[in-house]
């Protein structure tokens, strides 16, 4: 997948073999002030045991962006939500497009999450102001859930599957094209 279009819904798939999965739809949209990320999530096991901002929810159930805002896949924002509203938001500076440096910030967005019937949804939004150099022609970006199992399996899934056991690879990163 190279782009993908905005409002349109579409289906995270499992990240190491692509195969396509119902399990989490997601869209976006983009207004005059900034952006909008939906997840809807099935998931029968709801685990996560963060409490603060900034834990490394993504060790349990969770949902992710990962944004580069103008199109430099050396930099790049994670910013992630769990099923309780926790969220997570770093700078992320990757070199190779393997090797990843973190810093943590205070998440310049805001987070709703709702409980379904069978799992949760989560609305993401964030202010272009919040990017530093945000050019919606170039910003390239990739969406994930990380699904904890009571095993302690974690399942992951991405809009654009990185064929691997790590989301961190910007190259798969993909931009918005059309309207």
């Amino acid at each position: 997948m190279k782009e993908f279009s905005e409002k349109q819904e579409y289906f995270l798939r499992e990240n190491t073999t692509g195969k396509e999965d119902n399990g989490c739809r997601f869209s976006c949209e983009f207004c005059r002030d900034g952006m909008t990320f939906y997840f809807d999530v099935k998931d029968e096991d709801i685990l996560s045991p963060f409490t603060q901002d900034n834990e490394d929810i993504w060790q349990a159930d969770a949902v992710e962006v990962f944004l580069s805002p103008d199109g430099d896949l050396k930099n790049y924002k994670e910013i992630e939500v769990s099923p309780f509203g926790v969220r997570f938001y770093g700078d992320v500076y990757n070199a190779d497009g393997r090797s990843v440096a973190l810093t943590k910030k205070a998440p310049p967005y805001g987070a709703d999450v709702f409980r379904t019937e069978g799992g949760y949804s989560v609305k993401i939004t964030l202010g272009y102001d919040a990017l530093e150099g945000f050019d919606r022609s170039k910003m390239k970006m990739n969406a994930f859930r990380l699904d904890k199992k009571e095993s302690g399996e974690q399942l992951l899934y991405a809009l654009n599957p990185t064929l691997c056991n790590s989301f961190h690879r910007p190259q798969f990163f993909i931009g918005e094209a059309k309207k």
